[in-house]
């Protein structure tokens, strides 16, 4: 009778552990799934953000309601790095995506917002509160290996209602030595007043 006892402890024991190791690979396997799905969304996204840029060809929208600037410095390891500034928005802009492609370079293009767990930007006219990620501007940064290059940048933002999506193109040609060339000039010609 004892022994019969031990028996039946050790097959509830056995069904114990089966019955974890399969809760343990169901947990896994949704979170791999859930993974997945957020992983091909993201995918999704970003390729349909670059197919849209370069579709549209570097044509610049008519009414952008924001102001857009770009930065370049040379980095000592020869590239050179670009920032674009968006800011001083007209008009309300959630959930505020962008994307800059250099069609020259290939790989993986600068973005913000288009990943599911990043947070959602947002810019009103005249109002910051960076703890609700409501700023001042946006800075999308990246680089190039050439000192000419070009950007195509697309914007992408929801309206006050939250429901109308709205884009913006804008584009960049720049050359680095030219730049450089003027900046000089510039600088001679303040010297010489």
């Amino acid at each position: 009778m004892c022994l019969s006892g031990y028996v039946i402890i050790l097959q509830e024991v056995i069904t114990l552990r089966k019955w974890l190791w399969f809760c343990i690979l169901t947990l896994f396997i949704c979170g791999c799934s859930a993974q997945d799905k957020s992983e091909k969304d993201f995918r999704y996204t970003y390729n349909s953000f670059v197919d849209s840029i370069l579709d549209n060809n570097g044509a610049d929208s008519i009414d952008i309601p924001f102001r857009h600037q770009l930065e370049v410095t040379k980095e000592s390891s020869g590239e050179y790095r670009y920032a674009i500034t968006v800011d001083e928005p007209r008009i309300a802009m959630y959930h505020i995506q962008m994307m800059a492609v250099d069609k020259s370079a290939s790989g993986q293009y600068p973005f913000i917002g288009l990943m599911q767990d990043e947070p959602s930007y947002n810019m009103i006219p005249n109002q910051e509160n960076k703890e609700k990620y409501f700023v001042k501007g946006i800075i999308l940064e990246g680089s190039s290996a050439t000192p000419k290059f070009t950007l195509y940048v697309q914007v992408t933002w929801k309206d006050y209602s939250q429901i109308n999506t709205r884009t913006a193109f804008f584009s960049y040609t720049y050359d680095y030595d030219k730049e450089q060339a003027k900046a000089q000039a510039e600088d001679t010609h303040e010297a010489d007043e």
